[in-house]
């Protein structure tokens, strides 16, 4: 369960860069979105965001950038969360689909409400990994007990 916590948080903490990342490409560069998305789902650095890669396959499959980014995105519903899955889902309906500031904006307030969301994932990751990790240990102990 601490585990999980934690690659929940990287998780998080991997959307608020790839958010970054995608402002200051489409602000400088403006590129399309399948490049912008094909470009990002190659990197390293975002491979804990398959999302992205599928994303990525469907529309070279020749579907639009709104449903393979709806599509990917509902099979990270459990590893994201519902909620953060959502705000990131949103971006599905202004990328590419409206003027440049408009995306800027809504990459922005995703952005925002992620880091909401991460600083709450940190305190519950500080708060119950350790929880997690005495239950652990004392199963252990008492497995071991009941062994003897």
């Amino acid at each position: 369960m601490a585990s999980n916590l934690s690659a929940r948080l990287r998780r998080l903490e991997s959307c608020i860069l790839l958010l970054a990342e995608m402002h200051g490409r489409l602000q400088y560069l403006q590129p399309t979105v399948q490049s912008l998305i094909t470009s990002l789902a190659a990197q390293q650095r975002f491979e804990e965001l398959p999302f992205l890669r599928e994303c990525a396959q469907l529309m070279r499959g020749g579907r639009d950038f709104a449903s393979s980014w709806r599509v990917a995105l509902k099979k990270q519903i459990v590893t994201l969360g519902k909620e953060e899955a959502a705000i990131i889902g949103s971006l599905g309906d202004v990328l590419g689909q409206s003027d440049l500031e408009s995306q800027l904006a809504a990459i922005s307030l995703a952005r925002a409400q992620l880091e909401q969301r991460i600083d709450g994932a940190r305190e519950k990751v500080s708060a119950q990994s350790s929880l997690y990790r005495s239950i652990g240990a004392l199963g252990g102990v008492a497995a071991a007990i009941i062994l003897i």
